[in-house]
C-alpha cells in the first residue's frame, strides 16, 4: 500500500511511465549528514521532503527502549572505556544517557544523548506527515504496541526486520502494518532470495528491499543488478501489492533517473540531503 501524497506532501519526482511520488528512507536518520540515531539526525530527515527517518530501537538494562544500532555504546557515544564494549542490555537508561552522542561525529551535535523512543514518538504525535522506520532490535512486542497505540501513531509506522518470518508474526500485534524487509550481499544472492520470497507471494511484507552493488563508477554509475532484472523485480512486487526499495551505495542524477525510470519510487540513502538534490536534477 503506498503512502499516500496527501500524508507526505511532496512529489520530488514521476516517471512518464508510472507518475507517482519518490520516498526515501533516511539510513538511521542520514548516518553521513548527522549523528547517526540522535533527535537531531530525526529532525534533519524530516526537513527533507520525501525522506522517513530509520530508527533503531533497542533495550537498556531497566527496560527502556532507546535508539542505538549498536549492540554496544563504544563507536556512537563518548561512553568510558569501562563500558564501551558493554551491551545496551547490560546498561542502566541513568548511565546511557549520562554519555554524549553527537559530538563524535561533528561538535556541533555535543549534548545530543541516545534518545528514548519516547522522545521520537513525542516528535511525531500530531505531526501525521512525519514517518518513521522502526528497526527492531531488541524490544518487547507487547510493550511497544501499547507505546504506538497510545500514542496514535499506528498509521506513522513501517516496521523493518531482516527476516520475513519475523514481518509475518508482526502482524499478529500490528493488524494491517507496514512492514519492510531486506536482502544484502552479492547479486546472485539477491536474485535467488527474490526468486524465493516471490514463491511466497512476499507474505507478509509491505516493501521489500534490495541492497544494490556497484560494479564501477567512471565514467557513469553501472550497478551490479542489471535493468532487466530490476524492470522484472518492479512488475512482480507491485503486482502483489509490495513496494520495492533499492538501496544504491552510489548514485547521481544520472543513475537515479534511471531506476525511476525504471519504476522504481522507494530508495534508502545515507545521505538524503545529497540524495534529495539529486533527485531535484534528475527532473
Amino acid at each position: 500500500m503506498l503512502v499516500s501524497t496527501a500524508i507526505l506532501g511532496i512529489c520530488l519526482l514521476a516517471a512518464a511511465e508510472n507518475d507517482g511520488p519518490v520516498q526515501f528512507q533516511a539510513h538511521r536518520g542520514g548516518l553521513k549528514e548527522a549523528p547517526e540515531n540522535t533527535l537531531a539526525a530525526y529532525r534533519h530527515a524530516w526537513a527533507i521532503p520525501g525522506a522517513i527517518p530509520e530508527v533503531d530501537v533497542t533495550t537498556t538494562l531497566d527496560g527502556s527502549m532507546v535508539c542505538i544500532h549498536d549492540d554496544t555504546p563504544g563507536r556512537t557515544t563518548n561512553a568510558p572505556a569501562e563500558f564501551r564494549k558493554k551491551r545496551i542490555a547490560e546498561i542502566p537508561l541513568e548511565t546511557l544517557r549520562s554519555w554524549d552522542a553527537g559530538a563524535w561525529f561533528d561538535a556541533r551535535f555535543a549534548g545530543e544523548k541516545v534518545p528514548l523512543l519516547t522522545e521520537v514518538f513525542d516528535e511525531m504525535k500530531g505531526r501525521p506527515e512525519r514517518l518513521a522506520y522502526l528497526d527492531l532490535k531488541d524490544v518487547s512486542l507487547a510493550k511497544l504496541a501499547t507505546l504506538i497505540a497510545d500514542y496514535g501513531l499506528r498509521n506513522q509506522i513501517i516496521f523493518v526486520h531482516g527476516d520475513p518470518e519475523m514481518c509475518k508474526g508482526l502482524h499478529v500485534l500490528f493488524p494491517g502494518a507496514r512492514t519492510m524487509t531486506w536482502i544484502s550481499g552479492k547479486p546472485e544472492r539477491i536474485r535467488q532470495r527474490f526468486a524465493e520470497l516471490a514463491q511466497t507471494n512476499f507474505a507478509g511484507i509491505s516493501q521489500l528491499q534490495f541492497h544494490l552493488p556497484t560494479l564501477r563508477t567512471d565514467p557513469v554509475i553501472v550497478y551490479a543488478l542489471d535493468e532487466a532484472f530490476l524492470r522484472e523485480a518492479v512488475a512482480k512486487t507491485r503486482a502483489a501489492g509490495v513496494e520495492l526499495q533499492l538501496r544504491p551505495f552510489d548514485f547521481d542524477a544520472r543513475s537515479l533517473d534511471k531506476l525511476v525510470k525504471l519504476g522504481v519510487r522507494w530508495f534508502v540513502a545515507d545521505e538524503p540531503k545529497r540524495f534529495a538534490k539529486a533527485l531535484e536534477n534528475a527532473k
